[in-house]
């Protein structure tokens, strides 16, 4: 595990960008699910996701071709239900860009219960490129 002093934020390397947590949320993915089985949960989760990346920019669904794959398949596995949204933040700016401002990526991931949301966060953005998937976000006066 990490060591911080309480008042510093989790750091990660994204590609060559060193970017910092602001927001890590986990989520009941079936909560208000009533009934239903493994290929409408999917459904269901395919949508949400949709919804997720219209409402928000710059919004990187970990392995969507996959979920989106698996929702065309009949299978009879429930998916892990845990749904992970984090939010980072860099001074990292685009070269092309003057102003003063910083740059933002959202990112949404599916889970167990028993995995480490920061361990697997870590994992996911290593290999991902900050500059194509952030969004920059220019100071307000």
């Amino acid at each position: 595990m990490t060591q911080m002093r309480s008042d510093e934020l989790r750091s990660y390397q994204v590609g060559p960008v060193h970017a910092e947590l602001r927001a890590l949320t986990v989520s009941d993915d079936r909560e208000g699910m009533l009934e239903g089985t493994p290929h409408l949960h999917r459904r269901f989760r395919l949508m949400g996701i949709e919804k997720a990346m219209a409402a928000t920019p710059h919004l990187y669904v970990h392995d969507l071709d996959k979920l989106r794959a698996d929702t065309e398949g009949r299978v009879e596995e429930w998916l892990p239900r845990e749904a992970v949204h984090a939010r980072l933040t860099s001074w990292w700016k685009p070269e092309d860009i003057a102003e003063p401002g910083h740059t933002v990526l959202s990112l949404m991931w599916f889970q167990t219960a028993a995995q480490d949301p920061f361990a697997h966060l870590a994992t996911i953005v290593r290999p991902l490129d900050w500059a194509s998937l952030a969004r920059f976000i220019p100071f307000e006066d």
